[in-house]
């Protein structure tokens, strides 16, 4: 199995107004300039309304939050640098500037 990563699909619209959550747009931005990534991990893009069924069904209503890496273990990472730089030491790629 591999890990599986949940980010907001964006952008999002709340109270008539368009959104984009920061988080995951960092998150984004490391996909982006590690394509490679994605053969190593399950990426999920989930509409901002909760509840999140994907993320209730392996979480549980209580944590929603994203963006969160869920590792093979059943751990998880929701800070999106520690999220980055998890994905870069196990699988290769640039990871965030300190």
């Amino acid at each position: 199995m591999k890990p599986k990563l949940f980010v907001l699909k964006m952008p999002f619209e709340e109270e008539g107004k368009f959104w984009f959550c920061t988080h995951c747009a960092l998150i984004e931005g490391a996909l982006k300039v590690n394509p490679q990534w994605e053969g190593h991990i399950e990426v999920h893009r989930i509409p901002f309304p909760k509840p999140r069924k994907e993320i209730v069904d392996i979480l549980g209503e209580e944590q929603q939050w994203l963006p969160v890496l869920v590792l093979e273990n059943g751990d998880t990472i929701t800070d999106p640098v520690d999220i980055t730089n998890y994905i870069a030491v196990n699988f290769g790629g640039a990871a965030p500037h300190p």
